[in-house]
């Protein structure tokens, strides 16, 4: 694993920072009622040894009851080959991940956790297992990765049912293997069997809510597209004299399969609910992340839920609209304010407090004009020759500019440059727009060697290789922390919209494109 920082981090974080979590809610869990009551506010102890020393030192813990993955790596202490590691405040039952990394092995679990609850773990020859009380319950997850098939292996192949059909089968195992494991291991713990019970059956829903059609550099793995289900639908079904059946192809799930507070720890349930909402519960037409899904969306989520619950979906749909560049214009911005103004006050949990003072903090700094360091950042094009962003639109001033940024190493932009193409195409011509393409590699081998494999899909004549990368100038103006990602700049080179929906979300970018030329002609 000699590129540790590269693909392995960005494969990692995909897995890690793909699904944000909240705290649980002071209401006792209802699942666990057959059980003693647990104080809340108790610490978990972790330890463990390690015949691969470096992998301690890369040892984390994520906590998926934040907006964002909490993680525990600054509280480590570490012993030379063992560690010990003590969280604070867990208050509730939940599923944890746990992570180590070495030069040339990764070690992942996902283990099950009580307030008061001791973890003893052990890595040798490899592998990473647990021992002591409660051992069978956090090896669980290790052996059904390890002996059932794997969601990541399961690509949509063209057709959707059968896609379905092979996510189904691949849920079925896992539970069966489940309903055996409880049996061999004599578990009789409920709030271990429910959990794990929810945490599968969500993340089944997941796959069936984002179908796995981006491929990873990685062989045989694929990720899922949070708004991928629609646009395959509706190319499926368009010429099909029958519809597709929305409540057959989720199980006849239904919103109060989400309405349970206690299950806001679980990453894949926190995950689908606002996807599923935006596409399946809420069916206003109005196009996605337009201002009149914003409203119906926010009314649905205020009649259908409350308390926490109502606060996480309210925060997530503001951050979700947000990184889809609603708000990030000079059309909305005062919305979004205003919108992030009403709740600040409503929200009790920390990590969504913060999480909406940053997004107000971007709104406010927002100056929609890109200030001269950033205009005079330095760019390579494939022949070698150093230009600057400035020089490159003050060759086309009659034009509305799309900047694509991209890398080698990310699946997601290459398959978002591969699957667009077509519409690109056809809105260079129709709307006269020029789209720009920045690489923020750190290798310009690596970049070139990626931009002659996707020569086809990409306009040689605006391709470049950023200078000092995430670091540049450029970049630090746009805040550019993750890629794919999408600036739109009109034709007085003014910023239309700082971190746009991507170019295959058509309708959307499409919409975006109109609007400016509305305005300006």
């Amino acid at each position: 694993m000699k590129s540790f920082n590269g693909l392995n981090l960005l494969l990692i974080m995909l897995v890690f920072l793909g699904c944000s979590n909240y705290k649980e809610t002071k209401k006792e869990v209802k699942f666990i009622s057959t059980e003693s009551k647990i104080k809340q506010f108790k610490n978990v102890l972790i330890t463990g040894i390690s015949d691969d020393v470096e992998a301690l030192n890369y040892f984390n813990v994520f906590d998926y009851s934040s907006f964002f993955p909490e993680n525990y790596q600054d509280n480590v202490e570490k012993f030379d080959d063992s560690l010990k590691l003590v969280l604070e405040s867990i208050n509730s039952p939940r599923l944890l991940e746990i992570f180590a990394a070495s030069e040339t092995d990764i070690y992942k679990a996902q283990i099950f956790v009580k307030p008061n609850d001791t973890v003893v773990f052990e890595i040798k020859n490899k592998k990473i297992k647990f021992k002591g009380k409660n051992a069978a319950q956090n090896n669980f997850y290790t052996e059904l990765y390890d002996l059932t098939p794997n969601y990541f292996n399961n690509s949509y192949k063209g057709n959707i049912n059968k896609y379905k059909r092979s996510v189904k089968l691949i849920y079925k195992e896992k539970f069966a293997f489940l309903n055996q494991y409880i049996k061999t291991h004599e578990i009789n713990s409920e709030i271990f069997i429910n959990t794990v019970s929810t945490d599968l059956k969500f993340e089944y829903l997941h796959n069936l809510i984002a179908p796995r059609t981006i491929k990873s550099e990685v062989a045989n793995l694929y990720y899922g597209d949070m708004d991928g289900l629609i646009p395959i639908v509706e190319k499926e079904f368009s010429n099909n004299e029958r519809l597709f059946n929305f409540i057959e192809y989720f199980d006849n799930v239904s919103i109060e399969d989400f309405s349970n507070p206690e299950l806001i720890n679980n990453r894949f349930f926190k995950n689908n609910i606002s996807s599923f909402i935006r596409h399946y519960f809420e069916t206003s037409e109005y196009v996605d992340y337009s201002k009149e899904k914003f409203l119906a969306e926010k009314e649905f989520i205020q009649k259908k839920f409350s308390g926490e619950l109502q606060n996480y979906l309210i925060a997530k749909m503001i951050f979700d609209y947000h990184n889809k560049g609603f708000g990030n214009s000079s059309a909305n911005v005062e919305f979004m304010r205003s919108l992030i103004d009403e709740y600040k006050n409503k929200f009790t949990e920390l990590s969504y407090k913060e999480k909406m003072s940053e997004i107000n903090e971007d709104l406010k700094s927002y100056s929609f004009k890109l200030s001269d360091a950033a205009l005079n950042s330095k760019l390579i094009n494939p022949i070698g020759d150093t230009l600057t962003l400035k020089e490159i639109f003050g060759r086309s001033t009659k034009r509305v500019k799309v900047i694509d940024f991209w890398a080698s190493w990310c699946p997601p932009c290459i398959s978002e440059i591969k699957k667009a193409k077509s519409f690109r195409d056809k809105l260079s011509i129709e709307k006269n727009v020029e789209w720009i393409y920045l690489s923020i590699d750190k290798d310009e081998k690596k970049w070139l060697k990626k931009s002659q494999e996707l020569s086809f899909f990409l306009n040689t004549r605006n391709q470049y290789l950023i200078l000092s990368g995430i670091k540049s100038p450029l970049a630090r103006s746009l805040k550019i922390s993750g890629i794919p990602r999408y600036v739109i700049i009109d034709r007085q080179n003014q910023i239309i919209l700082n971190n746009s929906p991507r170019p295959s979300d058509s309708i959307i970018f499409k919409k975006n494109i109109n609007k400016i030329y509305s305005k300006q002609n």
